[in-house]
């Protein structure tokens, strides 16, 4: 259970790594892939290159234009798809409760950030209480080995009383030994 327990909380960190990397893309104005999806066609093409006005406008270019255009479109339907799936995925591990059947981005991201904090709050709690545990079970073992500790000496001792005539009795028995012997008077 807890090695499941870790294997979602790793996923949900590789979906909110994946998405915080896609927002910085974004502010810097381009897109890319996610890096474990290439898309066998293109890794081997050289990247597009920027064309002056004067090559955008001639009729020679056109093919080359169109193919680079066409080659980003399919890079960033590959991109949104690959975060559409993640997006999905984070949905089946967040609890997400009844309020609304539709959630934006935004929101899942924040649940999924809250869902982590949580979980990373109830593993801290468990290792603590944990900790104590272990704490607790050396100290009872102590305890228990020095209360075991005399009356395993004290049995023996009892033992070898019995075993002996000529042994010398505690004082406890030599007290049980004048009552019974003032009783019979």
């Amino acid at each position: 259970m807890e090695r499941v327990r870790m294997i979602n909380v790793q996923r949900l960190l590789e979906a909110a790594e994946f998405l915080e990397r896609r927002d910085r893309e974004c502010e810097h104005g381009y897109a890319s892939t996610f890096p474990s999806m290439p898309s066998p066609r293109l890794q081997h093409s050289k990247p597009p290159r920027r064309l002056s006005r004067a090559q955008k406008h001639s009729s020679g270019s056109s093919t080359t234009s169109t193919a680079n255009r066409s080659t980003h479109n399919e890079l960033e339907k590959n991109r949104r798809a690959h975060l559409r799936l993640c997006l999905e995925r984070l949905k089946v591990l967040i609890p997400l409760g009844p309020d609304c059947t539709r959630h934006t981005t935004l929101g899942l991201l924040n649940k999924a950030k809250a869902h982590i904090k949580k979980l990373e709050e109830a593993e801290r709690k468990s290792q603590h209480q944990l900790e104590n545990l272990e704490r607790e079970q050396r100290f009872l073992k102590r305890r228990l080995e020095q209360l075991q500790g005399p009356q395993e000496m004290e049995r023996i001792r009892m033992d070898s009383i019995g075993s002996t005539i000529s042994s010398d009795r505690s004082d406890s028995e030599r007290g049980r030994q004048c009552a019974s012997s003032l009783m019979k008077y």
